[in-house]
């Protein structure tokens, strides 16, 4: 049997690399690298441009499933209609805001127990409301169809297809069906616009 020593590097079992077009600086064709992998049970690991993060599963759920209702708001907002996300247990508070032009802004946020392990990876695990060091992460559709992840240091913008991308790589990493067959299939069975679940806060 052989053991890893402790300068060895464990073999991802998932491992998904994309280069990303930043939606803020997209006129200037700025692009950034993400990767997305997971060398231990219970988390996934993140990396975004020069930042390596590490998500607890719970966490990593949230946040793909957020990002998919950021991108089915900015298709509805194409589309002229706004589709209902799928209701689930999360962190993350999700708000619609309905602009001046009719169109939907969403925003989903939530406290998380932040801290930087010794490998200097930015560590987010589930709050518990205790003494541990809690800051945000949020979700939000911005302006022109873009979406943006975002943490109390640092926000990276993206486009849909990244998004879609980014949520299906997080998803898969912790061995679950991409979000976009499983969406596709509860959504056809269901009314498309206008009714949110209780746990959805909507401001006019």
């Amino acid at each position: 049997m052989n053991f890893l020593s402790n300068n060895e590097v464990r073999p991802a079992v998932f491992l998904a690399k994309r280069e990303f077009i930043c939606w803020r600086g997209r006129e200037h064709d700025e692009l950034y690298s993400c990767q997305v992998s997971r060398q231990c049970n219970h988390y996934v690991s993140l990396n975004l441009d020069i930042m390596p993060f590490r998500f607890a599963d719970a966490v990593a759920e949230d946040i793909a499933r957020c990002l998919y209702d950021a991108v089915l708001i900015t298709i509805g907002n194409l589309a002229g209609f706004v589709p209902t996300p799928a209701a689930c247990d999360s962190k993350l508070t999700r708000t619609f805001r309905k602009r001046a032009s009719g169109e939907w802004d969403y925003a989903a946020e939530g406290r998380f127990n932040c801290h930087e392990a010794e490998d200097d990876v930015y560590v987010v695990e589930p709050w518990s409301g205790g003494h541990e060091r809690a800051e945000m992460v949020a979700v939000y559709t911005i302006e022109d169809g873009g979406v943006e992840l975002v943490f109390d240091f640092m926000g990276y913008s993206f486009g849909m297809l990244d998004a879609v991308w980014l949520a299906n790589a997080l998803m898969e990493a912790m061995g679950n069906e991409p979000l976009d067959a499983l969406e596709t299939a509860s959504m056809n069975s269901r009314p498309m616009a206008g009714f949110y679940p209780a746990e959805f806060r909507m401001e006019l």
